[in-house]
């Protein structure tokens, strides 16, 4: 009878892990999508979509400590009728870097 509550109990810390993943990964994309519109605000630009694309996710060291190094895509307009991409990483809670495509084909790049 044991081996039930075992499985059950399991089955809830997974649940409970899985729920904790989700809110912490949402509220990620939250951060980022604050910053990437607060950077496009900075230079004048519209924020397209309202909103970022995760692009990638990887572990990496900050100094002793693992943790998630994010990638973020995001689309944004100079002048209300060109689109361009722009790129912001997190390693954690921290902005590290934030580009974005100029129209000469070069890369305006903010360090957070």
């Amino acid at each position: 009878m044991s081996g039930g509550l075992d499985g059950a109990f399991g089955a809830i810390l997974l649940l409970s892990a899985l729920a904790l993943w989700w809110h912490w990964s949402l509220k990620a994309r939250e951060m980022a999508r604050d910053r990437a519109r607060a950077f496009c605000k900075r230079q004048g630009w519209q924020l397209l979509d309202q909103t970022v694309a995760l692009a990638s996710l990887w572990p990496q060291r900050d100094r002793d400590n693992l943790r998630l190094r994010r990638v973020y895509r995001f689309d944004f307009s100079p002048d209300g009728g060109a689109r361009r991409q722009g790129e912001l990483i997190m390693l954690g809670q921290r902005l590290v870097q934030v580009s974005a495509e100029r129209e000469d084909g070069s890369r305006l790049i903010e360090g957070g």
